[in-house]
Parts: C-alpha cells; structure tokens; sequence
C-alpha cells in the first residue's frame, strides 16, 4: 500500500506547471463569461452559455485534483461540490463568473494544500519503515525539509534512520518541494507527524478570510444598493395616455409602487426609477403634480424602471399590471436587455 502511494505522488516542478496552467485558465474563463466571448454550442442563452463553461471548469479542476492523488479527500470533495451547486444555481452570467473567480482560487489553494499534506504523509511513511527506528527505545526528534539548492535535508540528532532510509527519503520525487518543514516525533520505536500551523500557513488562512470578507461585503453593497449593479433585467417605460386628461390615464406615484412591488417579488435583485436606484428606505411620492422617488423630482412620460434579474420572469410578472394600464390607454414598454447598469443610490 505505501509502495502505492508513493508513485502516485508528483514532483515540485510538475506541480507547479499545472497551478499556472490552471491559474491561466481560470483567468480566462472569468474575462469570457464576463463578456460574453465564453461560446458554446447549441441553442443556449447567454446565461446558460456562461453556466456550461464554469461546469467546464469545475471539471478541469476535477480532473486535475485527480491527477493529483486528492480528489478523494473530504476538502477537495467540498468545494468541487459547492461550486458545482452554486453554479447551477446561479441565475446571472455576472454571478457565474464571480463564482468561478471565487472557487477557482479557493479550489486550487486546497489541492496544493492537500498535495503538500501528501508529501508529509509520504515522510513519515518512509520513516515509519525503518527496521532501525522501529527498534529504538526513548524518544527523538527528526526534521525533513527541503530547499531548492540543496535538495531533501534530514535532520536527526539521534541517528535514529539508518543511512538507506536517509538516502531513499532525498532521492524519493514525492517529497520534493515541501514548503514547510516536517517534523516527527519518535516515541519507543514509533514515529507521529508533530503538525503546528506555520506562519505562512497562518497568514494564507488570513488572507483567504479578508478575501471572503472583502467579497462579502461588496456583494452586500451592491445588493443594498450602496455600489453599482449590472447584470441581464428588463427596461420598462410607462407613458401618459395620449390626450389623456383623466386621473387613470396618467402615471402616478402608486403606479411605479405597484410594479416596483411585482419586479422585486419576483426576484429583481435592484431596480432603479428614472437613474434612481431604490434601496430598503426609497420613497415613491406625489408632490403635487410632481412624482419624486428618494425625494427628488423624476421626469415623467416616459418614466422609465430599469430592474436587473431574469428578464422573463420579470417580464410575465407583469402581465396582470400591464392589461390593466392598457386598457385605461397608458403605454406600457417592456423590453429585456442582455446588460443594464444600475446606478448606486445616491443620498444626497
């Protein structure tokens, strides 16, 4: 078993050459879902375009946690499934290439983690089948590192491997590349991984946490309203009847509430009246015979609703509003639209 474990493992080199690769085409895929250049072929929306090449993704990373030797461990079998999840349920190609941003890097960072968890694995392997060591009685410590110009390093104060043992650990390639030093711990014969956190480690979790915060406090932002917001959605226009004098043939405050209302029920993620983008304290409001959304006056006929969400599920949302206002002789536009930006809401 152990002889099988130690051929499947990499060298360093090779290692690296498929986080590049695999950072390349990441990087790539995040530009052309962004875009829109990611095509696939068939009959498909720009969304479910954009879903069909992060799933491609998510395979490559599988793919390549496989040639790896981890894609069996818990972790790596974690976030492949959660970002396979969140992808399909994803319904905005926007959302899909910041998921793909976002676990691409989380995914790669635990296949290299795992892989280096593999070579200590592979130390204290190679240690644990010394005859000499499994002999010994009282307790030693041994350290292996590695470092570029030199290769393996063995530390063993007490001599407790013997020199064949030495050698197979600097000539064995799974070992190769360790970014940190392992420690081992041997008590009457018997050899456990002494594992502390190392700084760098310790600094990598930080990061990977400011980064979490740093993504969850813009996607909060811009779901309060407070950053801009683009994404697919509808661009609605609402005019006054032509020669209309009556009050139902003309567009009132109530009137951009009621659709307000229906866009978000069914599922707008933001919605801004006339470049007025409405966050949890918007007002809709008359003012004699001037309409004003966050307290300031909108033009009117056509006043225009931009929501962002499935353009759809938007636009048959509407359905009811609509034979209503048409039929009192107000116009009413709706048209669906691949990229809308929201302004962010401005207090002032």
């Amino acid at each position: 078993m152990v002889k099988a474990q130690l051929q499947e493992q990499g060298s360093f080199p090779r290692l690296i050459l498929i986080a590049i690769i695999f950072l390349f085409i990441v990087n790539t895929a995040v530009i052309a879902l962004a875009v829109g250049l990611l095509d696939l072929p068939g009959e498909l929306s720009p969304r479910e375009q954009a879903r069909q090449g992060a799933l491609f993704i998510c395979d490559y990373v599988q793919e390549q946690a496989e040639n790896a030797g981890v894609a069996a461990k818990p972790a790596v079998r974690e976030v492949l499934a959660r970002f396979r999840f969140e992808v399909e349920q994803a319904t905005r190609r926007e959302e899909i290439a910041q998921l793909v941003l976002k676990y691409g890097r989380e995914a790669q960072d635990i296949i290299l983690r795992e892989q280096e968890n593999q070579r200590r694995e592979l130390a204290l392997a190679l240690v644990r089948q010394d005859p000499q060591l499994q002999e010994m009685l009282g307790e030693g410590k041994i350290t292996i590192s590695w470092q570029e110009e030199t290769g393996i390093v063995i530390q063993d104060p007490a001599n407790l491997l013997s020199p064949e043992t030495r050698e197979k650990i600097r000539q064995h390639e799974g070992i190769q590349g360790l970014s940190q030093m392992v420690e081992i711990q041997v008590v009457d014969g018997k050899a456990e991984l002494v594992t502390p956190i190392s700084m760098l480690e310790s600094l990598k979790r930080l990061e990977h946490e400011v980064d979490s915060l740093r993504l969850q406090l813009q996607e909060s932002r811009i779901a309060a309203g407070t950053e801009p917001m683009t994404g697919a959605g509808i661009v609605l226009r609402l005019y006054d009847a032509e020669m209309g004098t009556g009050a139902e043939q003309i567009v009132h405050d109530f009137d951009i509430r009621d659709i307000v209302n229906e866009l978000f029920a069914a599922g707008a993620a933001g919605i801004a009246v006339n470049d007025q983008r409405l966050v949890a304290t918007s007002s809709i409001r008359c003012a004699g015979p001037v309409i004003l959304v966050n307290h300031k006056p909108i033009a009117v006929n056509p006043v225009t609703i931009r929501a962002i969400g499935d353009p759809e599920v938007l636009t048959s949302s509407l359905d009811l509003i609509r034979a209503e206002y048409e039929f009192s002789g107000i116009r009413f536009e709706v048209e669906p639209e691949e990229k809308i930006t929201l302004p962010a809401y401005d207090p002032k």
